[in-house]
């Protein structure tokens, strides 16, 4: 899987050298690390839970992961399940068509794949992240550190519920 950000995220999230909130100062040694894949997920959950798909021309073309960093192995199951919950949602899919439900399994799941996604899977994944990314930058200001979106992304859940 190659995963590519929206082609706005790097410069609202202050990306360089694949680390978020570099416009800012240095971080302290202690601080927490916050990378391009955290940006990509926090995306990647808006998208899914908003149950909507961003657009192929707005996606960068060239990947900033492949596969999945070490830190988020562990999940690629669940995140195989949130976007499957996911599609069928959006395409709304009655829970008791289980034609349907393993039609778009077999569309959208490899699990021989890293990602536990076929290529369609991928792609898909891609353009959630891109749409969650759209709702982010509509509804919060480009933060400038990590605490200051870490408020605000969690302000924006609680606002959902």
């Amino acid at each position: 899987m190659s995963f590519t950000l929206h082609n706005r995220a790097r410069s609202w999230f202050g990306i360089q050298e694949g680390k978020a909130f570099s416009r800012t100062s240095a971080p302290s040694k202690d601080a927490p690390r916050f990378l391009m894949f955290d940006a990509f997920y926090c995306c990647l959950l808006l998208g899914l839970d908003l149950r909507r798909h961003g657009r192929n021309e707005n996606l960068e073309t060239a990947e900033f992961y492949r596969g999945y960093p070490e830190e988020y192995r562990s999940q690629a199951e669940l995140i195989a399940g949130l976007l499957v919950d996911a599609e069928l949602a959006r395409q709304d899919i009655h829970e008791n068509d289980r034609q349907t439900i393993e039609q778009e399994m077999v569309r959208l799941l490899d699990l021989r794949s890293t990602t536990r996604l076929s290529s369609d899977g991928d792609q898909l994944l891609n353009l959630y992240a891109a749409a969650g990314f759209e709702n982010l930058e509509d509804r919060i200001p480009p933060p400038d550190n990590l605490e200051d979106f870490m408020v605000a992304y969690h302000a924006l859940w609680s606002s959902n519920g």
